[in-house]
């Protein structure tokens, strides 16, 4: 038989990775309508694509990190 207390418990610091997550996600789009709507006209198509690739790959990592460490932890449990 299956306990139903152990399906709902959640593993320890997916709370805030999920919160964290959710704020990278906004923080990005919210970057890229502020960078597209005041700075964007100032630079080539070149540089304009180069700030987007740079802001999501700093997104990637930044979500990257925090959620394999979690993985590793969560396996070593």
């Amino acid at each position: 038989m299956v306990n139903h207390n152990e399906c709902a418990e959640a593993p320890p610091g997916l709370a805030l990775r999920v919160v964290v997550s959710i704020i990278v996600f906004f923080g990005l789009l919210i970057f890229a309508i502020i960078y597209v709507a005041f700075f964007a006209s100032s630079f080539s198509l070149f540089q304009q694509i180069a700030v987007i690739l740079i802001a999501l790959l700093a997104a990637t990592a930044i979500l990257g990190v925090m959620w394999t460490t979690w993985g590793i932890n969560l396996e070593k449990k």
